[in-house]
Order: C-alpha cells, then structure tokens, then sequence
C-alpha cells in the first residue's frame, strides 16, 4: 500500500505541465465566494497590500498600482526598459535578458526564486514576488527599483488576475489609468482585499508545510522554501529541470486540501 501510494504521487506530479498551476484553497474559495461579479459605479482605488506585506517587505514608501497578474505587470516594464536586462538562468521565462553585462543594464529577479522556490539574496533592482505568501516568513532586504506581486501562485487565484505593482516614483500613465479613470478590474481587486483581510502572508505555508515535508519525505526529494515546490536531481524529474540538473518539481497535485 505504502509503495502504491508513493507510485501514485510521482505520476500525479509527472503528468503536470512545467508551469506552476496551484490550487484555490477550500476555505479560501468560502471566503471570496459571496464577492459580487457585477460593479455599476466608480470606484477609488485603495488597497491593504503594502501592510500585508510588511512582515516580508517594506513597500510604504512606493507608488501601488493594480494590475491583472504580474506577467501583465511585467510587460508594461519590460517593453519600455531602455537599458540591458539581465536574469538568473532558468528564473522566470516571460522575462529575457538582452543587452550585456557592460551596458547599462538592471537584474531582474524572482524572490523567492522561480528557479527552485528557495530563498536567494536580493540583488535585483526589477523584483518578482510571485511566491511570496508561499513560504514561512523571511525579511527581504533590498534597494528595488520595481516590485511586482500577486496571489496567484501562493493562493491560486491565477484565473482571477490580481495583482500589483509598486514604483520608487509616481508613473503618470498609471496615475492616470489607476485614480483618474479609475480603470482597473473591481471584482479581482475585491477578491485581492478579501484574501488579504482574512490570510496571513504564512497562512498557505502552515497550512501545508506538513504534508510538504512528509510527501518529499516519501518521494526522496527535496521540499522548498515554497510550500508548493520541491527539487530534485533524480532522472525521473528531467522535464522539470530549469538550472543545470535541478528539477523544480510541483507538489499541487498531491495534497489534500
């Protein structure tokens, strides 16, 4: 039974594509479940982020702005980045460095990281928060330029596109589209606030740290720092692999929510 059981995981994480796809929560689904899909006014913008984040990162003295997900987020940056952009090989694969390490250039980085969910030290100045939230809680200390978050990774809430931005310095033509017209997406921003009002930024780790540890325990492979993630240098998990030999193997698929 033992062996079956253990058979059944690693088909279950082998037969998931390589992108990270994690699940919505029981309790958070009852939670955002009553948020209304239909806004007739306008409504300010105003958000809780910045607080929530706090125990991680401090982000009082930046600019927010919401967005639809941080992929969409990091469209609007790089598409009008003027300088070189460098990255971490494997890190996320929306984002590719041009330029050389001798012009002008910014890093882009995950953290944690997109390679493996491990915890790294910060030297980006273009920083990717997907999965935060989804880890015990760690300081990050850093001088970033921009700051990209959303829920979708740690919460699962992926299909609903929310998500921020923050920006050392006001950006006009987000000033604009955010507070003037006031064109952003209601009902992602509500189910965001909701989440946020209810969940610590560690709730998602507490909630599954034990089954994370015993199912890398059974499977021989190694948890992350993101509750969701594991590696593994195993032959088996060679389509995961993203820096070298070390595959990022997904463990959504296993857990009993």
């Amino acid at each position: 039974m033992k062996a079956n059981t253990e058979i059944i995981m690693k088909e279950a994480i082998l037969n998931l594509s390589t992108a990270i796809r994690t699940p919505i929560l029981p309790e958070v689904k009852d939670t955002i479940k009553h948020i209304p899909t239909d806004y007739d006014g306008v409504v300010n913008y105003s958000t809780n982020i910045c607080e929530w984040l706090k125990p991680v990162i401090d982000l009082s003295d930046y600019c927010v702005y919401p967005r639809n997900g941080i992929t969409e987020g990091l469209d609007w940056w790089y598409n009008r980045e003027s300088r070189g952009v460098h990255m971490d090989t494997g890190d996320y694969q929306w984002v590719s460095p041009r330029g050389n390490m001798y012009d002008e250039s910014v890093k882009y980085q995950s953290i944690p990281s997109s390679i493996d969910g491990n915890w790294r030290a910060t030297t980006g100045e273009i920083l990717d928060l997907a999965y935060v939230g989804s880890t015990s809680i760690q300081k990050i200390d850093h001088d970033a330029d921009i700051v990209f978050y959303s829920l979708s990774k740690s919460f699962g809430v992926r299909n609903i596109r929310t998500g921020w931005i923050f920006t050392r310095m006001p950006d006009a033509r987000l000033e604009a589209l955010t507070h003037s017209a006031k064109y952003y997406n209601y009902y992602a921003h509500s189910v965001a606030e909701n989440i946020i009002s209810n969940y610590d930024i560690d709730y998602v780790h507490r909630r599954l740290h034990s089954q994370q540890v015993d199912v890398c325990k059974k499977l021989d492979i190694i948890a992350s720092d993101s509750v969701w993630l594991a590696t593994s240098t195993h032959d088996d998990y060679s389509k995961f692999r993203r820096n070298g030999n070390v595959a990022r193997v997904c463990l959504a698929g296993v857990y009993e929510l």
